[in-house]
């Protein structure tokens, strides 16, 4: 029997009434009075206790029928949680805090959890929960829906994607299950069907921001770290552009017991946030020249010689020599091989040691070797067969060069000046001296100087750096800038280092999300996409003024205009695949699932061009969003405690999570998981494609045209149930779970009944490390495997990379960490900064009426208290913020916290929230940084 949403509120009411025992008088003095100390004089303790006794009693319900869950929003906590039923009702989630302790002199991850997930229960039974299928009747966004059928649902969506894909073709067809939803088996369901079909799927952390390309340079990828336990162990903890009181919630104990534990917690952001408040050190750099900073302590560790010069030689490209003449690093290729000056011997025994494998010469990288004075290559390079990083092993002895220039003899008999990366670096820190760039930075160059030391003279010390750099327009380069300081000081595996989100591998979820090799994904670049769906070079143009533009960028507005449209030429369509930014023109049939676009992407502009070019939206959700609102047709899907699901990743911590759902657990609504929605698409595809076939006897009908991304060539409509559901064997979210488990290497050996047994959790074994070993009673931490076995790192230099040699970076005076100023309108004074939201998980959760109550109830723009009294706003007015391309409008909250440059309003306020539906994006503009769309 489904439960109505009275039937809910009957139930409450009862519930409500099982607790109210008593009259007002038993908790309450009878008349007001002065307390001098609550402890001893709090009335009546024995009735609160004992109200809470009954309220728990009545709401526990049978233990063996209690479920367990997380919530698979975009929060990275992936934290247990023991579901309570009565009746058939969720009546509250406990914190399921059983998480073993893997070492006595380490605290544990309990209990895990936070003000938003503690009240999941009382959201899945809200208003704004979707109940039914729905197709709209009115205008997009005018909110005039009737109820329909499941059949009728799943027929029409059906019916819309397969008329596209015989019309546009795969590529017509945008499906994509967003950032509401990340998990490994629930958000699969979506995935495979977009496989399968051939559909357009954007790149989450892409379209968000969520990314670290300027750490991925430096090291190969960028999501890289530790497990949180690690942060226990730091002689000094760095929280750039973080904020982990309010993000990282369940983690957070951490940093303040290794603080209890003799660290030292330094916090680096514009605002003095709910982190800095405990830190030792607060350094409230200028929004947006977080670079500069990173360049002063780079130059500060540099001069004051606080760098490890054996470990730059081994782990870095810094001893790796650049030419003068053109600023590419000398080649294997560039170089006269019969030179006196070249290190033949070393060369050879290279050759032995690489059993028969050629050397790809163009990306093999020589050194000047201070043991012979020769030119030596250096082992371990994309091109280089040796692929060690050890520099004296059989065969060869390298001490590299950091420092000197040197000349070397090319191919061609002619001689050119090169130098060591290092000396370039050099070079470069040095306009960032603490004393130049104080201005620009507000950080004093005695700060500089401590923070110098404190990451290049305790044991343990590492950086970790927030989502918010990247979201610069400039961030990338303030990313690789901040990556780059903890190699000099040699940090690396258990010294430390530099953590953005760690990663576990995890192998064997392939099987519920691909096809063996036989489909492939049509990815697209999350932020080229949205930048091309939503006409947004428009909006950049009339923020940013010509003078501003050129000063910073080193061009004109046209002539930027005119490279952005020369390099998104090469990715449009599946021509752009391998570029890493592609995107598609055609998409015009959207089928989404928890993707609040309009509320995370920029505002009018975006929202008039993206409905223009939809034909179709389905959208699946288990609650009403703004863009709910503009689908053509809202189907309703199950919520946290209602489905089987699993998670492991991000790796804050070691342990995979089950979602159980309680037993008896009344169905709300007419909802569905995603696995059943997604099987139902599927198998009404074939029967229309089916039914096509039999009528004409045209296998047009059946065999739809993929020559890139279908071995056979074509999409088999004919096959499509079969495929998508491996014969029979995976059509519902439980089915995807067991499929999981019995798949993964990294969960053996467990199984749903295991995990439930035990609280809800397995604990990854020792094959999730990647890049270290993960220990059974340590914490994890990055790059052991390269400092202790000397392994390469995913770079084509192999190691640590300084250097960027592409024509574009060269070009750009960007081929060495440097910072360049953000582009920033001159005419509007203050920057818009929107921080981590503490009363929602973005979008989620905002609507709930308990966290409302928590805060202000409305979007509020938070203000400084100068620049309030200068303008003459109260605390509650309500404020008009606006620059040349938009306006909003949001209640003032006066906040000391807040620097004078700058306004604040926390992220994730959906668009109905705000007047008009025209909320903070209305003010943002994003353009493309040519570095970053660069191959």
């Amino acid at each position: 029997m489904a439960l109505s949403r009275r039937d809910f509120l009957k139930a409450m009411s009862a519930t409500g009434a099982a607790l109210g025992l008593g009259s007002s008088e038993a908790f309450a003095k009878s008349k007001a009075m002065v307390i001098e100390d609550p402890r001893s004089s709090y009335p009546n303790s024995s009735f609160v206790e004992n109200m809470y006794r009954k309220e728990f009693a009545y709401t526990y319900g049978k233990k063996e029928e209690h479920g367990t869950a997380y919530h698979c929003v975009n929060c990275q906590g992936n934290c247990a949680w023991d579901v309570w039923v009565q009746n058939g009702i969720v009546t509250r989630e406990n914190q399921a805090a059983n998480y073993p302790l893997l070492n006595p002199k380490i605290p544990d991850v309990n209990p895990r959890g936070c003000n938003k997930g503690v009240q999941h229960s009382q959201v899945m039974y809200q208003k704004d929960r979707i109940l039914y299928p729905m197709k709209r009747v009115g205008e997009r966004g005018e909110g005039k829906w009737k109820r329909i059928s499941w059949d009728e649902a799943i027929t029409e969506v059906a019916t819309r994607i397969y008329e596209t894909m015989l019309t546009v073709g795969p590529q017509g067809n945008y499906i994509h299950v967003g950032a509401g939803m990340l998990t490994e088996a629930r958000a699969a369901s979506g995935k495979r069907l977009g496989t399968l079909l051939g559909a357009v799927r954007p790149y989450i952390a892409s379209y968000v921001g969520d990314m670290f390309p300027g750490v991925s340079l430096v090291y190969g990828e960028g999501n890289i770290g530790f497990s949180y336990d690690f942060v226990y162990t730091a002689n000094v903890q760095i929280w750039w552009g973080q904020d982990p009181n309010k993000s990282r919630i369940p983690d957070a104990h951490y940093l303040w017991e290794g603080k209890y534990n003799g660290g030292k917690v330094i916090v680096i952001t514009p605002d003095f946030n709910s982190t800095a408040k405990g830190a030792d050190l607060w350094v409230p750099v200028r929004a947006g020249y977080d670079g500069f900073l990173a360049m002063a302590i780079i130059n500060e560790i540099i001069q004051q010689k606080l760098y490890k010069p054996n470990f730059i030689k081994v782990f870095t490209d810094l001893p790796f020599l650049v030419r003068l003449d053109n600023k590419k690093l000398l080649r294997l290729s560039d170089i006269d091989k019969n030179d006196p000056m070249f290190d033949k011997e070393v060369f050879h025994n290279m050759q032995e040691k690489a059993d028969g494998k050629e050397f790809e010469e163009d990306e093999v990288f020589l050194s000047y070797n201070l043991k012979n004075g020769k030119f030596t290559i250096m082992p371990g390079s994309e091109g280089n067969p040796v692929k060690t990083l050890r520099l004296k092993d059989l065969g060869w002895d390298i001490d590299p060069a950091l420092e000197g220039v040197y000349e070397v003899r090319l191919k061609d008999g002619s001689k050119v000046k090169v130098t060591p990366v290092f000396e370039l670096l050099k070079e470069e820190a040095k306009k960032f001296e603490a004393s130049k760039v104080f201005k620009l930075t507000n950080v004093h160059p005695k700060i500089v100087e401590q923070l110098a030391k404190d990451i290049a003279l305790p044991k343990v010390a590492f950086i970790s750096m927030g989502f918010t750099i990247g979201k610069y327009f400039n961030g990338i380069l303030a990313q690789r800038a901040i990556a780059s300081i903890t190699p000099l000081c040699g940090r690396l595996g258990p010294y430390g280092g530099f953590n953005t989100e760690n990663e576990w591998a995890i192998s064997g979820l392939a099987k519920i999300s691909g096809f063996g090799g036989k489909y492939k994904e049509r990815f697209a670049s999350g932020f080229v996409s949205e930048f091309v769906l939503g006409n947004m070079m428009q909006d950049f143009d009339r923020l940013y003024e010509e003078d501003t533009f050129k000063e910073v960028m080193g061009m004109s507005k046209e002539e930027y205009k005119k490279k952005v449209e020369e390099m998104l030429a090469k990715s449009e369509g599946d021509k752009g695949i391998g570029h890493g930014k592609s995107y598609w023109k055609d998409v015009q049939t959207f089928l989404l699932f928890a993707d609040a676009r309009f509320r995370r992407d920029k505002g009018s502009t975006y929202k008039k061009a993206f409905l223009e070019k939809a034909k179709f939206i389905a959208y699946v959700d288990f609650r009403m969003s703004d863009f709910a609102n503009y689908a053509d047709i809202v189907l309703p899907a199950k919520s946290h405690y209602e489905v089987w699901d699993l998670r492991t990743n991000p790796g804050y911590h070691r342990f995979a999570n089950l979602a159980h759902p309680p037993a008896n657990l009344k169905p709300v609504g007419e909802a569905k998981s995603e696995w059943e929605i997604c099987t139902m698409i599927v198998e009404k595809i074939q029967e229309i494609a089916m039914k096509k076939y039999k009528e004409t006897g045209d296998q047009k009908y059946i065999k739809i045209p993929d020559p890139v991304l279908s071995k056979t060539g074509y999409r088999d409509l004919d096959k499509l149930v079969d495929e998508y559901t491996i014969n029979g064997q995976l059509r519902t979210d439980k089915d995807a779970v067991e499929m999981a488990l019995e798949n993964t290497d990294q969960f053996k050996p467990n199984t749903i009944e295991s995990m439930f047994k035990r609280g809800g959790y397995l604990q990854l074994n020792e094959k999730a490390g990647k890049s270290s070993p993960l220990y059974p009673d340590k914490p994890y931490n990055v790059f052991e495997n390269n400092l202790f076995l000397y392994e390469r790192f995913e770079t084509l230099s192999g190691r640590i990379t300084y250097y960027v040699d592409d024509d574009l970076w060269i070009q750009m005076g960007a081929n060495v960490p440097t910072a360049k100023e953000p582009i920033r309108p001159r005419k509007f004074p203050f920057v818009l900064m929107t921080p981590h939201a503490r009363w929602s998980i973005h979008s989620t959760y905002k609507t709930s009426t308990l966290l409302l109550r928590l805060q202000r109830g409305k979007p509020y723009v938070m203000i400084n208290p100068e620049i309030a009294k200068k303008k003459g706003i109260k605390d509650g007015d309500e404020v008009r913020v606006f620059n040349s391309i938009g306006e909003f409008y949001a209640m003032a909250k006066i906040y000391p916290s807040c620097p004078k440059d700058a306004i604040l309003i926390e992220h994730g306020w959906e668009p109905f929230f705000y007047k008009g539906r025209k909320g903070h994006n209305e003010t943002v503009a994003s353009p493309l940084n040519l570095l970053e769309l660069s191959d």
